[in-house]
């Protein structure tokens, strides 16, 4: 679990790939559940229960009941307003404006509450929680009691939140958040996964590249929703195509600051970066994407005159060419399967880059699955479809290809150029560049309306964004899609 509080760690490879913020985890946040009371079950609470996958509860959220310390109460502040924009991500819940409910009279109990306002602007129910703190870490006791039920206030989900930090309130938020998406609606949340990407913002000239002089990249990463954006690397060098390990504390990624491309994978720990894929300035190694397992790299290698789409053991052992036998075209952009037997990528074999799929044994001739215009930039779902990015013009779009149909959809609405998607763990959201805004920006869509824009980016130029798997190696399977997003 990724923290807000990071250590400077030097990491020398060449001329130094550096880790300037290496992620501490978090104090374990510790979830009790408190059972609701025995009720009796009304016709009316089957409609309006939590659980029911056909309908989405209406909940309103109070500032968090915090006592007189005013540290504390800024936290109760900042975890109701970033707990509120959790549950409004996934549409599960309908969350009422916090800004509509700020006249409600504040509550110090659950007694006090004004059912009658609630219910005036349309809540069903109503979180209410109480914080008590401990030095640097606090409890939360949280409630969700129904408006409308017999009696008012009936307790419908109880949890009480321990170890908690002071200093990253939002981070117990994303946890409550995924926690109450879990239990209430078995949806696999993605409060707490972060977002990937290279940035050109710091604009710093790239060191030891006197025949470029160009704008370096370092790779930057941020929460899901785009808060707290830091840098991950910082050797004046350039640095793209970040992909996260499986259990999201390291990543792997393309850096040329050994003056030729290269495989980099860095830990959040502080040790120093391996290079598995082994470059040298006539063996080019790029676009690395890792196996579920995390044990293997696939990546694009140029070591046979051509690129070609290439695995490699973590270590660097068993280094094995999966499209040999095709000297007239390049091959690259590989994105594992869930499972992790087979590969997708991007090839131009055919005349057009399209997008094909190989065992990741190298067993059997690969299989065309497009027949675009241009298509690049796979990424494999968890929900058995692969996003891509749709033509080769100036202009681009994100399209989806649905492996069990064999259908395909644009997702994008064409405003601007759309390209090199990446899908969240519960494949119910799709992170993209676009050109909408001016500069290229990481934008994320819900899937499949490609509805809800929102924005991630908006400082420089951002590209190749990676959505991290769920904190704690989730299974992102269990992800239940009864109902889409609207």
């Amino acid at each position: 679990m990724i923290n807000k509080s990071f250590v400077v760690a030097a990491l020398a490879i060449g001329s130094a790939v550096a880790l300037t913020r290496a992620a501490v985890p978090n104090p374990e946040i510790t979830a009790r559940s408190i059972q609701d009371p025995p009720r009796q079950q009304q016709p009316r609470e089957l409609v309006l229960a939590l659980d029911n996958p056909s309908y989405q509860p209406r909940i309103g959220i109070p500032d968090f009941v915090a006592g007189g310390d005013a540290e504390l109460q800024a936290a109760a502040k900042t975890l109701a307003d970033v707990l509120a924009a959790d549950l409004d991500f996934e549409k599960e819940f309908l969350v009422v404006d916090r800004k509509a409910s700020a006249s409600i009279p504040a509550a110090v109990t659950p007694e006090t509450i004004p059912w009658d306002s609630w219910r005036q602007i349309g809540a069903d129910f109503v979180i209410f929680a109480t914080m008590r703190r401990s030095g640097a870490q606090f409890t939360i006791d949280l409630k969700v009691l129904s408006t409308r039920s017999e009696p008012v206030g009936q307790q419908k989900f109880g949890s009480e939140y321990s170890n908690c930090a002071m200093n990253n309130p939002r981070y117990c938020a994303h946890f409550i958040s995924d926690d109450m998406h879990a239990k209430l609606r078995q949806l696999v949340g993605v409060a707490r996964t972060k977002i990937a990407f290279a940035s050109d913002r710091d604009a710093t000239r790239q060191a030891g590249r006197p025949d470029m002089g160009a704008i370096g990249k370092e790779i930057y990463i941020s929460d899901y929703d785009g808060a707290n954006q830091r840098p991950a690397t910082a050797n004046r060098s350039l640095n793209i195509n970040p992909t996260w390990l499986p259990d999201a504390r390291g990543l792997a990624y393309t850096s040329y600051v050994s003056r030729f491309p290269d495989i980099y994978i860095t830990l959040f720990d502080g040790r120093p970066p391996t290079r598995p894929a082994g470059g040298t300035d006539v063996i080019q190694n790029t676009l690395p994407a890792v196996s579920p397992d995390g044990q293997r790299i696939a990546f694009a290698s140029g070591r046979s005159g051509r690129y070609d789409v290439w695995v490699v053991n973590r270590d660097g052992s068993n280094a094995r060419n999966l499209t040999p036998n095709t000297p007239n075209s390049d091959e690259g952009a590989p994105t594992w399967s869930p499972s992790g037997s087979q590969i997708a990528f991007t090839s131009d074999r055919t005349g057009s880059p399209q997008i094909w799929v190989v065992s990741a044994d190298g067993l059997g001739p690969p299989k065309r699955l497009t027949s675009d215009v241009h298509a690049d930039a796979p990424t494999w779902s968890t929900q058995n479809y692969i996003a891509y990015t749709l033509g080769g013009g100036p202009g681009h779009d994100v399209a989806v290809i649905d492996l069990s149909k064999m259908e395909t959809r644009i997702i994008t609405d064409g405003i601007g150029s759309n390209k090199q998607p990446t899908v969240a763990p519960n494949a119910r959201h799709i992170a993209f560049v676009t050109t909408r805004w001016g500069k290229e920006q990481i934008a994320i869509i819900d899937f499949p309306t490609g509805k809800s824009l929102r924005r991630v980016t908006d400082a420089g130029n951002n590209t190749y964004p990676d959505w991290s798997p769920v904190p704690g190696g989730t299974s992102n399977t269990t992800n239940r899609t009864a109902r889409i997003p609207q």
